[in-house]
């Protein structure tokens, strides 16, 4: 007896929860619970990685356009481009895309907003900047800086004055160009890297500090100038409509 009205009660819960659905005067229906539809995976590819631009031009010619009729090329930082296909258009993907490709370039960074040694600053200097006459500017004023003299310094917030060496004890007062124009290596190689001002600053001890003082500037540059190398080097498909080339 206690078995039956157990299963009975059992029974009665199980019916109650069950989902239903009941209609108001004014002719709205309402369920009692949340349904989801149930969607199946739709496998999609992992975005494949190459460092050059190069690289990804010969990806989207050889097999990238086979995949969709159309490919979107976005220039999404000045280090970085992803390549995506339009609309699948598949069952329970209709709006989806397929990441394809993205280029990362390998370049180092440079040091910047912050201070460094002189020895870090000429190495950069010399391995990371292309050559221009404000780099060598900062070249020959780092060499001429007596650090285990230390370093006399006049600072006016726009431009400073420093004691620099110019024989074995003569020291001499020589100001330092506050803005200078440098061209670091900061983007793909392929493409022509953006020049931009900074600000330098010395401290007491002689050691350099560069900060950016084009307010980022020159990653819109290197954009375009991504933009202009992919736009080129895949004309004949932007012209067919099967890659767009964006910012």
């Amino acid at each position: 007896m206690e078995v039956s009205f157990l299963k009975d009660a059992i029974d009665r819960v199980v019916e109650l929860a069950k989902p239903f659905t009941f209609e108001t005067h004014g002719g709205h229906q309402f369920c009692s619970a949340i349904l989801r539809e149930v969607k199946p995976d739709v496998e999609s590819p992992e975005r494949y990685s190459v460092d050059t631009l190069e690289a990804l031009v010969k990806l989207i010619r050889t097999e990238g356009i086979n995949h969709s009729p159309r490919l979107y090329v976005r220039v999404d930082s000045a280090r970085r481009v992803m390549v995506d296909t339009t609309y699948t258009h598949r069952d329970y993907a209709e709006y989806s895309r397929l990441p394809l490709y993205e280029a990362v370039t390998d370049v180092p960074s440079i040091t910047v907003n912050q201070e460094m040694s002189q020895e870090q600053a000429i190495v950069e200097l010399q391995s990371l900047y292309a050559v221009t006459p404000d780099r060598d500017y900062l070249l020959a004023l780092l060499s001429r800086i007596d650090v285990n003299q230390g370093v006399s310094s006049v600072d006016n917030g726009i431009s400073q004055e420093v004691s620099v060496r110019t024989g074995a004890v003569l020291k001499e007062q020589q100001t330092v160009q506050p803005i200078v124009r440098l061209q670091p290596y900061r983007t793909f190689l392929e493409v022509e890297q953006p020049a931009s001002d900074f600000l330098l600053r010395l401290d007491k001890e002689g050691r350099p500090a560069l900060y950016e003082a084009d307010g980022g500037a020159w990653k819109l540059e290197a954009k375009r100038n991504i933009a202009a190398y992919l736009g080129e080097q895949l004309a004949d498909l932007v012209e067919s409509g099967n890659v767009v080339v964006m910012i």
